[in-house]
């Protein structure tokens, strides 16, 4: 697979000379590759302890190169008007590259370099490509928050080594509870713990994510809620594995904030008037389930958190792809602009319901799946947080509906008359993200083998 991407680098000095039905089908061929590798080889599988595969891994990847393909289906007007072209699909194809290097990495401090690096070109994108003067305050939350938060990590990973002579994520386990005290080892579980809960991110260390969302162009949207908010997941995932039990220590504190940030998310949505904060915030609501999942450490919880992060990537995306077609079209983000869609454009008015219904978790969508898997895991915990979550869920519902509705329906723009209706390109990358959250529920029988 790597053999493969490399080739694909390659190539990308000649896409200046290509059109962009030849970038499509490279696309394709480029996520091919990567799907073939993966489907031929599904057992988990070492490489010299620097490389690790198992089902996770299959699964992020997946998503990512899903996610990777839409963000270029997405970026049409950045080909149109030759802003850059080559620059641009160059930063996306490398951030892919590092993105799959991330998530195979055995070795955690290829992990933490990996992790880093996935910033340069995301930052390159949001700064490159955005559309305000403010995007580089954006960038510079997003650059600061992240390497400020993952430096505790880079010293837990020197720990390790220190102690035991080796970094690799199969024999971390052993070494933290060898040579450790509980009270250092909880200590050092926080700091591991950290630097992916700012990434996820959680309450009062997400400033960063709505600035770096609504500066960011539609790419940058994508595979920010897509992806690199999925890496502090699979980050916090691994940590956890690692640390085990001494993460309990103070795993009821975060995941009682996590949960209550699900109601302030969800009540502070209901005010805003932006299209695209407002979908950035709810990903702060939904990464807060997926923290109180994974705080739980119980296997539903680990399952619940893995189908969500998958759930929310796809339909997060869509939405922030939604929102760039109506921005392209009112140039504007405004509540107060965008009223009445549904007489102007009522095709994008049904794809944009099927897109809110998964961010409400309504079925058959695999959002549902995954917050029956929180929920169960939570109530075992503790049943004092079960009053948390449904109220959050129930708000995030809410303000998803008022989305709806108040954008779709009431009296129109009159001037939206004269703008262009939808074409093929923008159905069919919005019914690339609605089908899969649609029918993965069918398979979703595979996530019971991984625990």
């Amino acid at each position: 697979m790597m053999v493969n991407l490399f080739f694909i680098f390659l190539f990308m000095g000649f896409l200046k000379k290509f059109k962009l039905n030849l970038i499509y089908v490279l696309t394709f061929i480029s996520v091919y590759l990567v799907i073939y590798t993966l489907v031929g080889q599904p057992e988990t599988f070492y490489l010299d302890s620097l490389f690790y595969y198992d089902g996770i891994s299959f699964i992020l990847v997946s998503l990512s190169a899903w996610v990777s393909i839409l963000m270029i289906f997405s970026s049409y007007k950045i080909f149109r008007f030759k802003e850059h072209t080559f620059y641009f699909y160059s930063f996306v194809f490398l951030l892919l590259f590092i993105l799959l290097l991330t998530f195979f990495s055995g070795n955690l401090m290829f992990f933490y370099f990996f992790f880093e690096v996935s910033l340069i070109p995301t930052l390159l994108i949001i700064m490159g490509w955005g559309y305000q003067p403010e995007r580089v305050q954006a960038g510079m939350y997003f650059l600061f928050y992240t390497l400020t938060a993952s430096l505790p990590l880079l010293l837990l990973i020197m720990y390790l080594y220190m102690i035991g002579g080796s970094v690799s994520l199969f024999y971390s386990e052993l070494l933290f509870y060898s040579f450790s005290g509980f009270n250092f080892f909880v200590i050092t579980a926080f700091m591991g713990s950290m630097a992916f809960l700012v990434k996820l991110p959680m309450y009062f260390t997400h400033l960063w994510l709505p600035k770096a969302h609504v500066e960011a162009p539609v790419a940058g949207s994508m595979i920010l809620a897509g992806v690199l908010l999925k890496l502090g997941g699979y980050g916090l995932m691994r940590v956890l594995s690692i640390t085990g039990v001494s993460v309990m220590k103070f795993s009821p504190y975060f995941m009682g904030l996590s949960l209550a940030s699900m109601m302030f998310t969800g009540i502070l949505c209901c005010r805003l008037n932006d299209f695209k904060a407002l979908v950035a915030y709810s990903s702060v609501a939904h990464m807060a389930m997926v923290i109180g999942g994974l705080m739980t450490l119980y296997s539903w919880g680990f399952m619940g958190a893995l189908v969500m992060m998958v759930a929310h990537g796809v339909s997060s995306s869509g939405l922030f792809c939604m929102v760039n077609l109506y921005y392209e079209r009112t140039g504007s983000r405004s509540f107060f602009i965008n009223k009445g869609l549904i007489l102007s454009f009522p095709i994008f008015s049904l794809l944009m319901f099927f897109l809110c219904a998964s961010n409400i978790a309504a079925p058959p969508t695999i959002n549902l799946l995954s917050e029956i898997f929180l929920m169960a895991s939570i109530m075992s915990y503790d049943y004092i947080m079960l009053l948390f979550f449904p109220l959050g869920s129930f708000l995030g519902a809410v303000f998803t509906l008022f989305m709806f509705s108040f954008s779709q329906h009431g009296p129109s723009y009159n001037s939206l008359y004269g703008f262009v209706h939808s074409n093929v390109r923008e159905i069919h990358t919005i019914s690339l993200h609605i089908v899969p959250v649609n029918f993965l529920v069918l398979g979703s029988n595979f996530i019971f083998t991984l625990y």
